[in-house]
């Protein structure tokens, strides 16, 4: 369902609403100028155009507030009036007056907290109706007033249907309105999860093309540092960087293409292997103790992202000599370290991509830590392989 499509239900269930109560408001005020159930006095009419006017005016105001999911202020108050508009005249006007009582339970319903929304605003109205009909049947009150000598069973009958209906109409006032609350809610929680899922794809492009990126500029800055230092006394060798830095800088292309498409890929022994290349390249001294592990997909993933952090990391906030990079599995935990010594400066823990590193890991119940200590860094990351 599209959010154009949803919008359009949205409107047309508010419609359906705002049509259905305003047929039920004018109800009684046709009846009593028309003649519905009995004729009615001038001195009747003329009370019930201005009554019913303020009666609508009341209602709809509450129907309204509910269904923006909230109550108006003063709804205690415009309640208690509602009601004196709807009982005090019934039976001076008589049957014909009877539908207010469906839109003051409707209203009731609509306003009443948690239980009070059924046990009172529900039953106490409907009671009322319910002895209302069932006294005007029998002829108790209205036109036959005093002379119930002749009820019959069709009386009976005519009293159970005008219950029946009343149940019908009060549920029908009450449900559209708790129908356009819940298309309003449920168009809202399609907007935030539109815009959640926006956030959390904005935030895999930054945290990918961070950790991407880094590791292949460093690259390219490395390799052209070196080249420029070997032009004067090995232009082969320079050239050879230079052929090496245009492949990383195409690698680094055709990765952000397939990021962009979430289609990239990376491999624990392909990371693992760049980074010692990279490192060597940058003169420093990579020892790995990888283990020869098989570990599952989401798993090496994550690791495969450290080390391209770590390696990132040690080449950008370091003059190191050495880098570790020691891969352990014992009791169904895999913890990675990478260790160096040449620390220039504290380095955060806050940055983004340790921050993105944090957010791989905590998604499979692992976590990440550094420790510095004198010109020593180390980054821990442990995961339980399932």
């Amino acid at each position: 369902m599209t959010p154009d499509s949803l919008q359009w239900i949205t409107r047309r269930a508010s419609w359906a609403m705002l049509g259905l109560h305003l047929a039920v408001v004018v109800l009684p005020l046709v009846l009593v100028t028309t003649g519905g159930a009995a004729d009615h006095s001038a001195r009747q009419i003329a009370f019930a155009v201005p009554a019913l006017t303020v009666f609508a005016i009341l209602h709809l105001r509450h129907v309204r507030a509910a269904a923006r999911g909230s109550r108006p202020r003063g709804w205690p108050w415009s309640l208690i009036a509602l009601a004196a508009l709807a009982y005090l005249p019934l039976n001076w006007i008589g049957g014909d007056w009877a539908a207010t009582g469906l839109l003051l339970t409707a209203s009731a319903m609509l306003l009443l907290p948690g239980h009070w929304r059924f046990s009172v605003g529900f039953a106490v109205p409907f009671a009322i109706g319910t002895a209302w009909n069932i006294l005007l049947a029998f002829g108790y009150l209205g036109a036959d007033q005093g002379d119930p000598s002749g009820s019959n069973d069709n009386e009976v009958v005519v009293a159970v249907y005008w219950v029946g209906i009343q149940c019908v109409f009060i549920f029908a006032l009450y449900g559209v309105v708790r129908l356009v609350v819940l298309v309003n809610e449920l168009y809202e929680t399609r907007s935030e999860l539109a815009q959640s899922a926006v956030d959390r794809e904005r935030i895999r492009l930054s945290r990918d093309l961070h950790d991407l990126l880094g590791q292949s500029l460093s690259a390219i800055s490395l390799k052209g540092d070196l080249a420029i230092r070997l032009l004067p006394i090995d232009p082969a060798g320079a050239r050879t960087e230079i052929v090496s830095l245009t492949e990383v800088a195409r690698t680094a292309l055709r990765d952000v293409r397939a990021i962009t498409r979430d289609e990239h890929q990376v491999t624990l022994r392909d990371e693992i292997a760049a980074a010692a290349a990279l490192l060597a390249a940058a003169g420093v001294d990579a020892r790995i103790e990888d283990g020869g592990y098989e570990l599952p997909s989401p798993v090496e993933r994550v690791l495969a992202w450290a080390v391209r952090e770590g390696t990132t990391n040690l080449l950008r906030h370091s003059d190191a000599s050495y880098c570790v990079i020691k891969l352990t599995l014992v009791d169904g935990q895999v913890s990675l370290e990478m260790v160096n010594d040449g620390v220039r400066s504290a380095v955060s823990a806050d940055g983004s991509g340790i921050a993105g590193l944090h957010e791989r890991a905590a998604a499979l119940g692992g976590h990440v830590s550094t420790q510095t200590a004198g010109n020593t860094f180390r980054l821990s990351v442990s995961l339980e392989v399932r």
